[in-house]
């Protein structure tokens, strides 16, 4: 499970006309969402400023994982790009993005009533990545113990800590995401 959003769009909002904020997270969406598709994850749901992306539902990969961070690590890299252009074209400042990911047990399916219906998936692992996002610093990818276990030998990262998770009796261990070793180690079966 992949959740992003948009730092600062609150403060931003309240600068800008509501035409100039939806044209600006148009474009923000457009960053967002390319490397998931390119890396082959669902975009399961835009909300305002943030985007929540499952990999390995409806179609599943053996290094689901991997695509996620890489996706992540892109994202951040358009969103840096992204604000970048909107300082020199429109004078706006502090435009960022943060990321969470976890890997988990979730259940993956359509939701909903007769008048409208969303395929989503539920599960502690959502609830864990959406809370992993809110921690993450501007321009940065954080992910879970799980995750970190499947892609440490693929990335370059750095432990965080043992952070408390809402609605969790124990704490999650959080890694940052740095970029992707140059040469990966073979993970050890």
């Amino acid at each position: 499970i992949l959740f992003c959003d948009v730092t600062g769009s609150t403060a931003m909002a309240e600068m800008l006309d509501p035409e100039d904020v939806m044209e600006i997270m148009d474009g923000a969406f457009d960053v967002l969402i390319e490397p998931v598709t390119r890396y082959e994850g669902t975009v399961a749901r835009l909300m305002g400023d943030a985007v929540l992306a499952f990999f390995g539902a409806p179609i599943a990969h053996e290094d689901d994982p991997e695509r996620a961070c890489r996706a992540a690590l892109d994202i951040i890299a358009g969103a840096q790009r992204y604000a970048q252009e909107l300082k020199t074209e429109r004078g706006i400042e502090g435009f960022a993005v943060r990321v969470g990911i976890n890997t988990g047990l979730v259940v993956v399916g359509e939701v909903g009533s007769d008048l409208r219906v969303e395929y989503t998936a539920m599960g502690d692992a959502v609830n864990v990545a959406a809370r992993l996002e809110e921690i993450a610093e501007p321009g940065t990818v954080v992910i879970s113990e799980d995750t970190h276990r499947l892609v440490a030998s693929l990335f370059d990262t750095e432990a965080v800590g043992s952070v408390p998770i809402q609605g969790r009796v124990d704490p999650v261990l959080v890694f940052r995401v740095l970029a992707p070793r140059a040469r990966a180690r073979r993970r050890e079966e």
